[in-house]
């Protein structure tokens, strides 16, 4: 996730709304690319605190420090404010947004149809975006905004992970591992859950923050919270930073898997009919060629999106885990 993917930069700008945008051709749009890259300092501790906790400790817990919003650049969504006043709010636009790309995903969201869904011009909204990509990253911006939210209010409350993943093993640790690692890997374990949560809630958001600008204030806020935490352990500085590209990646990548493959069942008439086909087919080919496949058919029973992220989330976290004992 740039935004929550830190991945080598592809270049070249995203696809934009253009049929929606009225203004001159020849405007730069933002590029594309997934790697965080050096940006302005000060976005570190620029997201929003709504709930006015004053903590502000970067030592603790993994967190960044809090901007008491007096001198903080940002708004909601991450962008500058807008040059005038607009017919409609960013807290407006964005719920619309949630809403639309939830109800029929990304690639049919058209700025000109979330204009009329609100009852305004399309000027209203390149008030804030320079089209549909520069919206959508807001809008993927606000959400991680939310899960870093959520793993506050999880760390404020003792609890380890959103009530989602409640009745899940916690990550099961060796007694060779230091008490501190422990809490370090148990920390990156609730932002990558409460992440996902999100990921569940909106199914466009995984291949979104995929593709989406590195350097979006929350995005890049995430990926220091995961350093952070992984500073805490024996890891070198190289091993802390294979480790958070390991672990944002997999939220991401697995993430869009598990996304893209809920939509897919959703679009079947029949989705356990056909997952049975699936099975009966694997279940067909020769054995001998195909030990290992014939052996892990019954697994299928236990598999669910959830077991699914969080069995391989403990996989990365565990071998991180004995990456700390050298």
């Amino acid at each position: 996730m740039a935004s929550d993917t830190p991945r080598r930069p592809r270049g070249g700008p995203g696809s934009h709304d253009r049929g929606d945008d009225p203004r001159p051709a020849g405007r730069n749009p933002r590029s594309g690319g997934h790697a965080p890259r050096p940006g302005n300092r000060d976005q570190l501790s620029a997201r929003r605190d709504p709930r006015g906790t004053g903590r502000n400790d970067p030592r603790s817990a993994g967190r960044v420090p809090r901007s008491d919003g007096r001198n903080d650049p940002r708004r909601r969504g991450g962008r500058r404010q807008p040059r005038a006043r607009a017919s409609l709010s960013l807290d407006q636009i964005i719920e619309a947004a949630i809403a639309a790309l939830d109800a029929v995903g990304s690639e049919k969201v058209t700025l000109r149809g979330l204009a009329a869904q609100l009852d305004s011009g399309v000027a209203s909204l390149y008030w804030y975006a320079s089209g549909k990509d520069e919206l959508m990253a807001i809008v993927a911006d606000e959400l991680l905004g939310r899960a870093l939210d959520e793993a506050d209010d999880l760390i404020a409350a003792n609890e380890s992970a959103p009530a989602m993943f409640a009745d899940y093993p916690d990550l099961d640790t060796d007694p060779a591992t230091s008490s501190v690692t422990v809490e370090a890997l148990r920390d990156v374990r609730r932002l990558v859950l409460c992440l996902f949560v999100q990921m569940i809630e909106h199914r466009w958001l995984a291949g979104q923050l995929i593709k989406a600008g590195p350097d979006e204030p929350n995005s890049l806020t995430y990926w220091e919270r995961i350093g952070q935490a992984l500073q805490r352990t024996e890891l070198d500085l190289t091993t802390q930073f294979h480790s958070s590209l390991a672990v944002v990646n997999y939220a991401s990548g697995m993430g869009a898997e598990v996304s893209q493959g809920a939509i897919d069942r959703e679009a079947m008439d029949d989705a356990d009919a056909e997952f049975a086909k699936q099975i009966d087919r694997w279940a067909s080919v020769d054995e001998e060629d195909f030990p290992f496949v014939h052996s892990i058919l019954g697994e299928f029973s236990k598999f669910d999106e959830k077991s699914e992220f969080i069995v391989g989330l403990h996989l990365v976290l565990s071998g991180i885990e004995r990456l700390t004992w050298g």
